[in-house]
């Protein structure tokens, strides 16, 4: 299993000709042919455990019982943001990074619902190197990387934290993570933690790991559920039964972990039939360990101040970028980039 395999785009190189694309054309919700209300979500990678409560939604019938008939739409090349932008998906699955790139570059999209409540996202090296001790031993190391601007700036905010001076130099991964680090071909990399490390562990090849929140990168809500601002006011009560049903789904993922994973297997036997341990250790793990839920907020909520702080990081290192490719130096209002509506 490749490297990337739970990874949501993140762009920055090319958003702003995206938004030529991304003045949203959304008619009016389609009807099924008994009468419900079609929505469709796009997902960002193969079926995985972030994308759970919407299996389970779909397999308890949370979604019949809202009057909708939910489209899960599979992977594809073209960015999600580009697509719910666009109008050709009614949601889907767009981390807070990626939507505040997207927005602040021209695309209609908005977050109604954050999956995952902090970063899943490590940096990680062979757990028997003895020559790492601190992120500042990567100094001068090789990176082992995905043509993502972010994770490269993480790497390097992660080093320059623990004292280094993060500098280090970068190259594309063209094969498995464990592969590149055991043939010494990269040094360090970036991994998620509730699928990658485990599927490490399980395979007897464990990571050691850095979390970037250690060394002063802002937490944030990795992965998330986003629609666009068209749909949301041509569609605002299928919308919020869409939301509301999904909120319950990954509540019965959170109560009851175990029955969750095998749904989700149920439902992708080709993709997830072979990977029963994983899937299973992966949502136990995000179901009690604070990804599913974080204490004090309503499951499926944004935190203002996660939205701030990393947003306000990114336009410090000068990611942030308008639908014309030009750096924005002061933050928007990161409270039009998501919206608690429907999940309070």
């Amino acid at each position: 299993m490749q490297h990337h395999i739970v990874r949501t785009s993140f762009a920055l190189a090319g958003v702003g000709a995206l938004a030529l694309a991304g003045c949203a054309s959304t008619s009016p919700a389609s009807d099924s042919s008994d009468g419900e209300h079609t929505v469709s979500i796009a997902l960002d990678w193969s079926p995985n455990t972030n994308h759970t409560g919407i299996y389970v939604a779909k397999e308890l019938g949370y979604f019949d019982e809202a009057g909708i008939d939910v489209e899960i739409l599979p992977y594809a090349s073209t960015p999600v943001a580009q697509l719910v932008s666009a109008g050709e998906a009614d949601f889907g699955i767009v981390g807070q990074s990626d939507v505040q790139t997207s927005r602040a570059a021209g695309l209609d999209v908005v977050s109604v619902y954050s999956i995952v409540q902090s970063d899943t996202g490590r940096l990680v090296y062979l757990a028997d190197n003895e020559d790492i001790s601190s992120p500042a031993d990567l100094d001068g190391k090789v990176f082992g990387g995905f043509g993502v601007p972010l994770y490269s700036a993480f790497m390097a905010s992660t080093i320059q934290g623990a004292g280094g001076k993060g500098e280090f130099d970068e190259v594309m991964l063209d094969t498995g993570a464990y592969e590149a680090l055991k043939n010494g071909s990269i040094d360090f990399t970036s991994s998620v933690m509730t699928w990658e490390d485990i599927e490490a562990e399980i395979e007897g090849h464990p990571y050691a790991a850095f979390r970037y929140q250690d060394y002063g990168v802002p937490e944030q809500q990795a992965i998330g559920i986003a629609s666009s601002d068209a749909y949301l006011e041509s569609n605002h009560d299928d919308a919020a039964a869409f939301v509301k049903a999904v909120q319950k789904g990954f509540q019965y993922a959170i109560d009851n972990p175990d029955e969750a994973a095998d749904l989700l297997i149920e439902a992708n036997p080709d993709v997830l039939g072979t990977a029963s341990e994983l899937v299973h250790k992966s949502t136990e793990l995000m179901a009690t360990d604070g990804y599913y839920y974080a204490d004090g907020v309503t499951v499926g909520a944004a935190v203002p101040e996660d939205w701030n702080a990393l947003g306000d990081y990114i336009v410090e290192i000068g990611y942030l970028v308008d639908s014309n490719g030009e750096k924005i130096t002061e933050s928007p209002d990161w409270s039009e980039y998501y919206t608690n509506e429907f999940v309070e």
